[in-house]
C-alpha cells in the first residue's frame, strides 16, 4: 500500500575534515536511530571528505530531519540538489544504508556494499532527478 504524502531530498555537503571509521560508525548510529523514530530512509555516501545524502520519508518528518542535518557542524557547505514528492520509497528497508569508496572508512559487510552498489546503478526506465544524482556523485567520485 502506497504511503501518502512522501517526500525525498539530496543534499552534497563536505566534512570540516576526514572523518575517522569511529565518527563514521557514530554518525551512522546517531542518524539510523533518529531516523528509524521518524519514519526516514535513504543513503549516505562518503567520498573523500565529500557527502551526498538522498532520505525519503513523510514531508514533515524529512523536514525535522534536514533541519537537524543542516545544524550539524561535522559538515560544511550544504547544499540542496533535489527534492521533490515520490510515490513509493527507494530504500525502504534501509533507514541508513551507508557506500563509500574510501576502504578505512568502510562500514558494514561485503554482501551489504553489493547491494548497495546495486541500488546506484542507473535504471534503465525513467531513473528519478535523485537516483541520477547518486548515480553521478558515485560514478565519477575516486575509485
Amino acid at each position: 500500500m502506497p504511503e501518502p504524502d512522501l517526500d525525498s531530498l539530496v543534499y552534497v555537503s563536505s566534512a570540516v575534515r576526514l572523518l575517522s571509521f569511529d565518527e563514521i560508525t557514530y554518525l551512522l548510529k546517531r542518524a539510523r536511530e533518529r531516523n528509524k523514530e521518524y519514519g526516514i530512509t535513504g543513503v549516505l555516501l562518503y567520498i573523500g571528505g565529500n557527502f551526498m545524502q538522498y532520505i525519503e520519508g513523510p514531508k514533515n518528518n524529512l523536514d525535522i530531519i534536514y533541519k537537524i542535518i543542516r545544524k550539524d557542524e561535522q559538515h560544511t557547505g550544504l547544499i540542496l540538489v533535489s527534492r521533490e514528492a515520490i510515490e513509493g520509497r527507494q530504500f525502504g528497508d534501509w533507514s541508513m544504508a551507508y557506500q563509500t569508496k574510501d576502504v578505512e572508512s568502510y562500514v558494514g559487510s561485503p554482501s551489504e556494499r553489493r547491494l548497495i552498489e546495486m541500488i546506484l546503478e542507473l535504471p534503465n526506465d525513467n531513473p528519478s532527478a535523485a537516483r541520477i544524482a547518486l548515480h553521478g556523485f558515485w560514478d565519477r567520485s575516486g575509485s
